[in-house]
C-alpha cells in the first residue's frame, strides 16, 4: 500500500505589471501571476486552514494591478519572477507560522510553461513526494490520531 501524505495547496493569482530591463521602462509588461503555496498544519488542536486564507488575501491585495517596479522593494531588486518569489517566500513564511502553519515550499508562474519553486521541502510534482519523510509521516500520524478521536466520540 502506499503511503498517503497530507497537505494544503493554497492558490492566488493576480494581475501586476513588471519591468525586467530598467533602462527602457516602455518594456512595462503585464502577467497573470500564479501563486501555490503548500503547507502542512504543525498543531492538532483546531485547522488553521480557514484562518490562512485571510492572512494570503490581506498579503496578496498589495501586489493586485500594481507596476511592481514602483514598490521600495524592488528599488535595488530586479523584479524577476524567481526575485518575486524569494520575496513572496521569506514575507510568508513567518504569516503561516503565527496561524500554525509550515510553509513548506511556493511556487510562482506568469505564464503557462514557466513556473519558479522555492522551499526548504520541494514538492516534486505532488504532496506526496515531499523530501523530509521523517516531518510528513509525524505529521500524518498526528492528523490519523485526530480524525480516529473525532469518529470515535472524542475531542479532536
Amino acid at each position: 500500500m502506499t503511503e498517503k501524505h497530507e497537505a494544503y495547496l493554497y492558490h492566488v493569482t493576480f494581475n501586476a505589471m513588471h519591468n525586467i530591463d530598467l533602462n527602457d521602462p516602455l518594456k512595462m509588461h503585464a502577467h497573470t501571476f500564479r501563486v501555490g503555496m503548500y503547507v502542512i498544519e504543525k498543531q492538532t488542536e483546531h485547522t488553521a486552514f480557514l484562518g490562512s486564507e485571510h492572512t494570503i488575501g490581506d498579503y496578496f491585495k498589495r501586489y493586485q494591478g500594481i507596476r511592481l517596479n514602483e514598490l521600495p522593494m524592488w528599488k535595488d531588486m530586479v523584479p524577476t519572477l524567481e526575485n518575486i518569489g524569494n520575496v513572496f517566500y521569506k514575507d510568508l513564511k513567518p504569516l503561516f507560522e503565527a496561524n500554525g502553519m509550515q510553509l513548506l515550499s511556493l511556487e510562482i508562474g506568469d505564464s503557462p510553461i514557466s513556473v519558479y519553486c522555492i522551499g526548504e521541502k520541494l514538492l516534486l510534482g505532488a504532496s506526496y513526494n515531499m523530501v523530509a519523510e521523517d516531518t510528513v509521516l509525524e505529521y500524518c500520524s498526528r492528523i490519523q490520531k485526530r480524525y480516529e478521536n473525532t469518529q470515535g466520540g472524542g475531542v479532536a
